[in-house]
């Protein structure tokens, strides 16, 4: 499919028409405070046209916008004070389930879940969760969304190449693409890049409301994100953020910006790739008892230890449990690595200084780090936590990897075995406490007697642990019974293990906890896996 443009080649008389109506066009735009002068021109992309006809065809000027309509995002954010504001965004990667989306932080500051709409798809709106809002300064900052669900990823859609700065030309012409408020449709601006500053970029003719975060194209690619518009005070801008400035800044949250083509038909897609790791020790066999625990070390340093190929009875028997631990039923699971230890705050502070990170795990002011570096982090939501993984080469344990991790494969109730929990074996029922990070954790490689027949510490109590399944109450009764990844959407993350606040019956290894993934709870932790190189 390609955008619908106003500028085509079609018989003379038909040529006439659309010249005038293109005069009128320009008019009435410019009475909307979308302004043109003498180094800019800006084109209507009427959003009801779905393709160009047969014999017709894009002006040779817009020929390099086509191929961004597959990126292309409409965003609308719905703050809970102040009205609604409708902005532009557009995709930074694609994967087979999940689709990312950078804006500027003006567009979706105050909403944690703003609707988008794919130009691909007008006029559908998608829900959209927001990772994180860069910084103090809303004009200057960026903002990072994803959409989730495989039901939302089309073939039609393609992240955007970004360019490096040695491919941004300063003096040389842009086009800006975004959605106008005022005329309710796609638009292209044509202008030139004035100069640059830092990672800020100037340019002319200044867009207005609906630009924000839209990207500026030059060469075929993307040099920049527009920034500067406040709705309420500001009508128009001529900044953005380079494109270097919004790689770095995604990459901090571990997505890596990949253009992918844009296919007319769906085709199945191998399981995304995980970045392999360098072990200081080979893969040897699964342990052949359960006192013997074979051990790695990964990218961060973190052990790691092998669970390996094979059944285990997951979810709790007939009359046991909870509701949503039913039915009772056998899981198959390809072997994998676990870290032995929740993550603590000492490496999450590497990966924080390594990637910039800005936005702070929630409690993060309450640690004297030099002190409490082996605790848990936590008041990490579960983006940022897949972040972590993906930054080390790893990834979140599903939901079925977690449990075989806790009870193993003689169906224990407990990590440790069948046993009620003790303070010796597990940190629950905790209360009442000021500064979590003094009274509430213990470190990560404490409680030996609390360890799982794998040699996992802490998967009773002490945090919550995200694993990357999406919550459903019922899945266990439709659930695949070969390595099982959860539901392919839903509103709320899998939360495992139970934590320091917790009852002895929530740090049952069946047991199933769930909350949106913005949550930055002082009792929600996690840590990675990763899959057994073959």
């Amino acid at each position: 499919m390609q955008l619908p443009i106003t500028h085509l080649k079609l018989p003379f008389p038909y040529r006439i028409v659309l010249s005038a109506v293109s005069v009128m066009l320009t008019a009435i735009m410019s009475s909307n405070c979308i302004r043109s002068g003498s180094t800019g021109d800006t084109t209507v992309l009427s959003p009801s046209a779905s393709s160009l006809q047969p014999g017709e065809s894009v002006a040779p000027e817009f020929q390099n916008i086509v191929q961004f309509q597959a990126g292309a995002v409409k965003i609308t954010a719905s703050p809970l004070h102040g009205q609604p504001r409708v902005g532009t965004g557009f995709i930074v990667r694609v994967e087979d389930d999940r689709v990312y989306i950078v804006t500027s932080a003006e567009v979706v500051t105050g909403d944690p879940a703003p609707q988008v709409e794919f130009y691909t798809n007008r006029n559908v709106g998608v829900p959209a969760q927001l990772i994180d809002v860069e910084g103090s300064d809303l004009l200057r900052g960026l903002a990072l969304l994803v959409v989730s669900g495989t039901e939302q990823v089309s073939a039609d859609l393609a992240a955007l190449p970004l360019a490096s700065s040695k491919e941004l030309s300063v003096g040389a012409e842009m086009r800006v693409i975004g959605f106008s408020n005022s005329t309710r449709s796609w638009i292209v601006t044509k202008g030139m890049i004035k100069a640059r500053s830092g990672r800020e970029l100037h340019f002319s003719p200044p867009v207005g409301p609906g630009h924000s975060g839209g990207p500026v194209v030059q060469n075929h690619k993307v040099v920049g994100l527009v920034t500067g518009l406040e709705v309420d005070d500001r009508l128009t801008t001529e900044h953005a953020v380079i494109a270097a400035g919004i790689k770095f800044y995604v990459e901090g949250f571990g997505v890596s910006p990949r253009p992918r083509q844009a296919a007319k038909v769906k085709v199945p897609s191998p399981p995304p790739p995980v970045v392999p790791v360098p072990l200081v020790a080979p893969v040897v066999p699964a342990p052949a008892s359960a006192t013997e625990i074979h051990e790695v070390k990964s990218k961060d340093g973190a052990p790691m230890v092998l669970v390996p190929t094979g059944e285990f009875w997951m979810g709790s028997p007939e009359g046991q449990g909870d509701d949503d631990e039913h039915p009772r039923h056998k899981v198959f699971l390809d072997a994998f690595y676990i870290d032995k230890y929740e993550t603590s705050v000492s490496r999450y502070a590497k990966f924080m200084e390594a990637t910039g990170q800005q936005s702070l795990p929630g409690y993060w002011d309450h640690l004297r780090l030099e002190k409490r570096g082996n605790l848990p982090v936590v008041g990490v939501d579960w983006h940022h936590a897949e972040a972590y993984c993906r930054w080390v080469g790893k990834r979140l344990p599903t939901e079925a990897e977690w449990e075989k991790t806790a009870r193993g494969t003689d169906g224990r109730t407990y990590p440790w075995g069948n046993e009620e929990p003790t303070p010796t074996r597990a940190n629950f029922g905790r209360k009442s406490i000021k500064n979590v990070y003094d009274e509430g954790l213990r470190s990560v490689d404490s409680l030996e007697a609390g360890r799982s027949r794998y040699g996992v510490h802490h998967l009773a109590g002490n945090v919550w642990e995200w694993v990357a399944d999406w919550y459903e109450r019922g899945y266990y009764r439709h659930s695949p019974e070969r390595n099982p990844r959860g539901p392919s959407g839903g509103q709320y993350r899998v939360l495992r293990g139970g934590s320091w606040d917790s009852e002895p019956g929530l740090v049952r290894s069946v047991n199933r906890n769930r909350d949106g993934s913005m949550n930055r709870g002082d009792n929600v932790g996690f840590r990675c896996a990763l899959d057994v190189p073959r």
